[in-house]
């Protein structure tokens, strides 16, 4: 967790050294010149997997989602095979996407239901270094599969500088013609539309239910600028974070970099890992004890004392108003269970069941508390607030 908020990077490049061509190299050292990469690898050019854990475990990243890319003509081969060993050193913290390419794949379907025994939670398309359109028939039988495994297909949505890469491909438009013929099937928008077609990226992530933007390469500050003709607020709880590693400054930097966008606590915690928990499959993170990762602020009148009261008596004599306040103000609608954990000043916590899967959630007062009996009339008001939302 990163800052007490669970944390997922959904775009990782964890290749082999001796599968890429220099300008790779030069990507990753120009990108990502502001931290260590090259320290993760031995002396043969493979990542080593302690020193990574360790890494992303620093990073606050709970669940690193990996690519495997098929693309010789201009980023080489990197084998989903290479991945194997990160994947096995720490299984619930690195999960592989696959990749074909119509031009190397044959008969696609079988290589496709091949990677996704490696436990893929998602299949990467990249038609600008692998020269293909998105609508190519060759790939129906992979979004067959796709839709039947009820995995998304991630796709390049943006421009791309390496040599032998075909820009024109990078156009998200065609994914609208997939769409009618695969009904059900997900999508997700890698780069979301960099370059010359964030406007269309976002007409799709707003207008299609099964669409979602996802933000690798994108520095988050100009997000406002890239998206200017459209509703961040709205938009944003289409994103999904990525950060292009190691070709980033960094992934806590620029995850702490979308929080600085302003936007409400439950749609942060949506870009930051809610929603890729409910796009790609299987994906989970490890609960922690709630408030671990995230020092609370200044307590105020709330001694441990005062704070162990509130709790046992939100907890044994309100448990439903909890699990209600969790669901409409939490971000959260799918809980089944939700337990008081903590207070201050500014803020309640709580450990609320999502998925099978507890999590920590802070949900902030409608100002700063300076009396005890200021929380019976903020939670009062929260109960209220969350049941007009349910209801309504």
């Amino acid at each position: 967790m990163l800052d007490g908020r669970p944390l997922i990077d959904a775009h990782v490049h964890a290749a082999r050294l001796p599968t890429l061509p220099p300008a790779w190299r030069r990507w990753a050292e120009e990108f990502g010149s502001s931290h260590p990469w090259q320290d993760l690898y031995d002396a043969g050019g493979a990542l080593v997997p302690e020193r990574v854990d360790a890494y992303f475990d620093a990073e606050g990243v709970d669940v690193a989602l990996l690519l495997c890319e098929y693309s010789p003509r201009t980023t080489g081969t990197q084998p989903i095979e290479d991945l194997r060993p990160l994947l096995e050193h720490n299984p619930r913290r690195f999960r592989p996407i696959a990749n074909v390419n119509p031009h190397l794949h044959y008969p696609i379907d079988a290589e496709v239901a091949r990677q996704l025994e490696f436990g893929a939670a998602a299949l990467k398309l990249h038609p600008v270094h692998g020269g293909f359109s998105v609508a190519d028939p060759e790939l129906y039988p992979a979004y067959q599969v796709c839709r039947d495994a009820g995995v998304p297909v991630v796709v390049h949505c943006g421009t791309s500088s390496f040599p032998g890469s075909v820009n024109r491909y990078a156009d998200p438009t065609p994914i609208d013609d997939v769409l009618r013929l695969f009904p059900g099937l997900t999508f997700v928008l890698a780069h979301g539309g960099r370059g010359w077609w964030y406007d269309a990226a976002a007409f799709l992530a707003l207008s299609r239910e099964e669409v979602w933007i996802e933000l690798s390469g994108l520095p988050p500050r100009r997000l406002p600028e890239y998206y200017a003709r459209h509703d961040l607020r709205r938009l944003a709880r289409k994103f999904v974070f990525g950060t292009d590693w190691p070709g980033v400054p960094g992934v806590a930097r620029n995850a702490r970099a979308v929080a600085a966008l302003g936007l409400d606590e439950e749609t942060l915690s949506l870009v930051l890992a809610g929603n890729a928990l409910q796009v790609y499959k299987g994906l989970s993170v490890q609960p922690s004890p709630a408030g671990e990762d995230r020092p609370m602020t200044d307590a105020g009148p709330f001694t441990d004392d005062v704070v162990r009261q509130i709790m046992r008596h939100m907890n044994d004599d309100h448990a439903a108003d909890c699990l209600t306040i969790c669901r409409a103000l939490g971000g959260r609608p799918g809980a089944t269970a939700a337990r008081m954990t903590g207070l201050d000043a500014e803020a309640i916590e709580f450990a609320v069941t999502d998925g099978g899967v507890e999590q920590h959630v802070r949900i902030p007062f409608s100002e700063r508390l300076t009396e005890r009996v200021q929380v019976r009339h903020e939670v009062v008001r929260m109960t209220e607030e969350a049941r007009a939302a349910l209801s309504g």
